[in-house]
């Protein structure tokens, strides 16, 4: 892709900002590069402050341990036993799946930012371009080792959930044990049941404060390579699309749940159209080959839009078998910058890269630095995220396009997009 950005030096000089956890003085400090970043190359941007509660981990680790409270309780007391485990288990749930904070509220506010740089040619249709630039943890749950373990595990045998997943579901089988008790089951049954997931909670705790307390990684693949492949679309397509206006949302908070895209999307909700918006989301692709999500989320899943999915597909086919992209689709069990996008029903879909063992290597290390980036991996996302925007641009914007309804007749965008923001 032809552009005047060096990924790599735009790399460099996002990681040169040691620590940019959420809510750090260094994440502010590379908003502010990055607002200048975007100035050099002609667009408007501009820094909008937010607040995040960044940490996560230690939230999860309360969810486990008031959840093995509760249970111990409940043995003695099921009523107020399972009352405990509930707060646990509707804290986790509006956690994980983004829809409220009720725990983490207890564990420390901090000040972000997002840096946003909206075009204003006024198209009928509105592409946003989103990667997050804060960076996250390490922790002994992101031993390679262990990643490559799974990943030699047979398919059939691989755990069907994410680590927070467990804990989640962990806290479901607790608290079903302390409502039966309630019912007056067999008490002793009760505690073998209860006996597994009991084990599962005590183990996680020192799992998620080892993520608390580790130190943050250089994040040259998460999320750094995410901003310069940003930064040449922009480059390449602003002011060049014939549909749609190109914004650029560079998330902080993306690391403490994408915290810092729900506060975009909450700030501009009366601004953006889910009829005429569509939301593409850049996230570690600086080793492997391509992926497109078909779907994510670290509890409930949410499709990517069918439609941009099956640009995606189309892209791939004209690619090949032996193309240079070699993309395919992949679920995650994460939350990245989409999931709250998808939540508020806007068509969105994430592009990232993975290994041959089905994960991004380095991922969450101190090894994650810019030597160790693939050049070819940023060449074939860039590609491919071109080839993407040119398609939205070609099939979906003529449809955009202000037409002469008749009376009670429905604009061509709305009709066009109603098909775009249809949940499937």
């Amino acid at each position: 892709m032809e552009s005047g950005i060096d990924p790599l030096r735009e790399i460099e000089a996002l990681v040169a900002f040691d620590e940019r956890s959420p809510g750090s003085d260094s994440e502010r400090r590379a908003a502010i590069h990055l607002k200048a970043r975007l100035e050099t190359l002609g667009r408007e941007a501009r820094i909008e402050a937010t607040s995040v509660w960044p940490n996560w981990a230690l939230t999860h680790a309360l969810h486990a341990l008031l959840a093995v409270v509760g249970g111990l309780v409940a043995v003695a007391e099921p009523i107020a036993g399972s009352v405990l485990v509930l707060v646990a288990l509707v804290s986790a749930f509006g956690d994980l799946n983004g829809s409220f904070l009720l725990l983490r509220r207890l564990t420390g506010r901090r000040a972000s930012q997002n840096v946003w740089s909206p075009e204003r040619r006024e198209r009928p249709g509105a592409l946003v371009l989103v990667a997050h630039y804060d960076a996250g943890r390490s922790g002994t749950v992101y031993d390679p080792r262990l990643r490559e373990r799974l990943a030699a595990t047979p398919r059939g045998l691989r755990p069907p959930l994410g680590p927070l997943a467990v804990v989640f579901w962990a806290i479901v089988l607790v608290l079903a044990s302390g409502i039966a008790r309630i019912a007056g089951l067999d008490a002793a049954a009760l505690t073998v049941a209860q006996f597994v997931p009991t084990v599962v909670l005590i183990a996680s705790i020192p799992l998620l404060l080892d993520i608390e307390l580790s130190d943050v990684v250089p994040g040259a693949n998460e999320n750094a390579s995410g901003v310069a492949t940003v930064l040449a679309l922009a480059e390449r397509f602003g002011g060049r699309l014939e549909h749609f206006d190109l914004h650029v949302v560079l998330s902080g908070g993306e690391e403490a749940g994408a915290q810092g895209m729900r506060a975009w999307l909450r700030r501009h909700r009366k601004e953006l159209d889910r009829e005429t918006t569509v939301v593409v989301n850049v996230d570690e692709v600086g080793a492997g080959t391509v992926r497109w999500t078909s779907g994510e989320g670290a509890l409930v899943a949410r499709r990517s839009h069918r439609q941009l999915v099956e640009l995606c597909e189309q892209i791939a086919e004209d690619d090949g078998a032996d193309g240079r992209f070699a993309a395919r689709p992949i679920k995650s069990r994460a939350n990245s910058d989409a999931h709250p996008a998808r939540g508020r029903r806007f068509p969105a879909v994430s592009i990232r890269c993975v290994g041959p063992l089905g994960h991004a290597p380095h991922h969450h290390q101190p090894t994650d630095t810019p030597a160790r980036l693939d050049e070819h991996s940023l060449e074939r996302a860039a590609g491919f995220c071109a080839e993407l925007i040119e398609r939205v641009d070609g099939q979906i914007g003529p449809e955009l396009a202000p037409a002469q309804a008749s009376s009670g007749e429905r604009p061509a965008a709305a009709r066009a997009w109603s098909r775009l923001s249809k949940w499937r």
